[in-house]
């Protein structure tokens, strides 16, 4: 099989990259009216600061606020903004300026219900030029207020997305395609999956999976990363080394990756896809199965497989609980984590 090596380990989590080879009209306006509005924040920031505010202890508390808002801004965590916007900077005038920077990464991982709950918490908060003030960035250059103007903008990109969904779909792999079959233990019951797998489109990717399945090294990993309503995520050899920490999971694996066979395949609900960093390669045994339709990943992961048995048991591991982020770990089940008890070929 041609595999490129690389180096001995992996020193950054492997993780479903979050890419658009083309911006939707949403993304376009998030992209275009987030700096203008990080800007506005910074100047009203500085004017409540220096103008309503003559006490020290108030002023200092003020820039505290500000510093919390942008620590958590840049971490990129929708959930952590959504949580300072909730607790540290609750009725501050500041908590409307969180949950607007959580919005755009809820939009990246499609997480329409936490999108559509940081458009309330802007409704909800005391920050009138989200809430009441209004700017010609609505349809046509209607004048709207920013938090209606994310609101439309959610509900035509969430009816986009579904709308792609029912069109651009795999034929299932033909009749004696290679099967494997997955258990998985969830708080003691067995969950079983079934992936066929296209050997024609993928034959690297097919050839390496079925050796590492024959080889039992997916037996004990983990699904380390969960995304509800996107896709879940195993294969690290590192999640079932008691040794190593719940900090490692993600960036374990073979020492070599495989070339990427993107080809016409697609990335629609229950499929199975290869995990990769930054690089065109993908990881040399992370993988992961779509619960949604991201086709903002074809041509840039490589479709390698569907479900043909066990949709309801990917469902039920779509729905797993998630431990609150710390650091860089995020979207970690809670304890019990599903583990692969068995994968082998039927």
């Amino acid at each position: 099989m041609a595999q490129s090596k690389s180096q001995p380990k992996h020193k950054a989590a492997t993780e479903v990259t979050i890419v658009h080879e083309e911006k939707s009209p949403f993304a376009a306006f998030v992209g275009a009216y987030w700096p203008h509005m990080a800007i506005a924040a910074t100047v009203v920031g500085a004017v409540v600061i220096f103008n309503d505010y003559s006490d020290k202890q108030v002023v200092e508390d003020r820039r505290a606020e500000w510093d919390i808002l942008v620590n958590a801004a840049a971490g990129g965590d929708a959930h952590a903004l959504m949580k300072v916007s909730q607790a540290e900077l609750a009725n501050t005038g500041i908590e409307g300026w969180a949950a607007l920077a959580a919005v755009s990464p809820f939009l990246a991982e499609r997480d329409y219900a936490g999108a559509l709950e940081a458009v309330g918490a802007i409704e909800a908060s005391s920050t009138p030029l989200l809430t009441d003030l209004s700017l010609p960035i609505g349809k046509e250059g209607a004048e709207t207020t920013i938090a209606n103007a994310l609101k439309a903008g959610l509900a035509s990109q969430q009816a986009q997305d579904l709308a792609l969904g029912s069109i651009f779909e795999n034929a299932m792999p033909p009749e004696g395609s290679p099967v494997v079959e997955m258990d998985v233990d969830l708080g003691g019951r067995t969950l079983t999956i079934a992936l066929a797998l296209y050997a024609e489109q993928a034959p690297l990717h097919v050839e390496n999976f079925l050796k590492l399945v024959g080889e039992g090294y997916y037996d004990g990993t983990k699904f380390h990363r969960i995304i509800e309503g996107f896709m879940i995520q195993g294969g690290d050899p590192n999640t079932k080394d008691p040794a190593k920490g719940v900090e490692t999971w993600g960036q374990g694996g073979p020492e070599y990756k495989i070339e990427p066979e993107t080809g016409d395949l697609v990335h629609a609900q229950y499929v199975l896809s290869a995990a990769k960093g930054n690089e065109p390669q993908s990881s040399g045994s992370q993988f992961f199965i779509t619960t949604g339709t991201p086709h903002h990943l074809d041509g840039i992961h490589t479709v390698f497989g569907a479900v043909i048995e066990g949709h309801a048991a990917v469902d039920e591991l779509n729905s797993v609980s998630i431990r609150p982020t710390q650091g860089q770990q995020r979207d970690v089940p809670e304890a019990p984590v599903p583990a692969i008890t068995s994968a082998r070929v039927r």
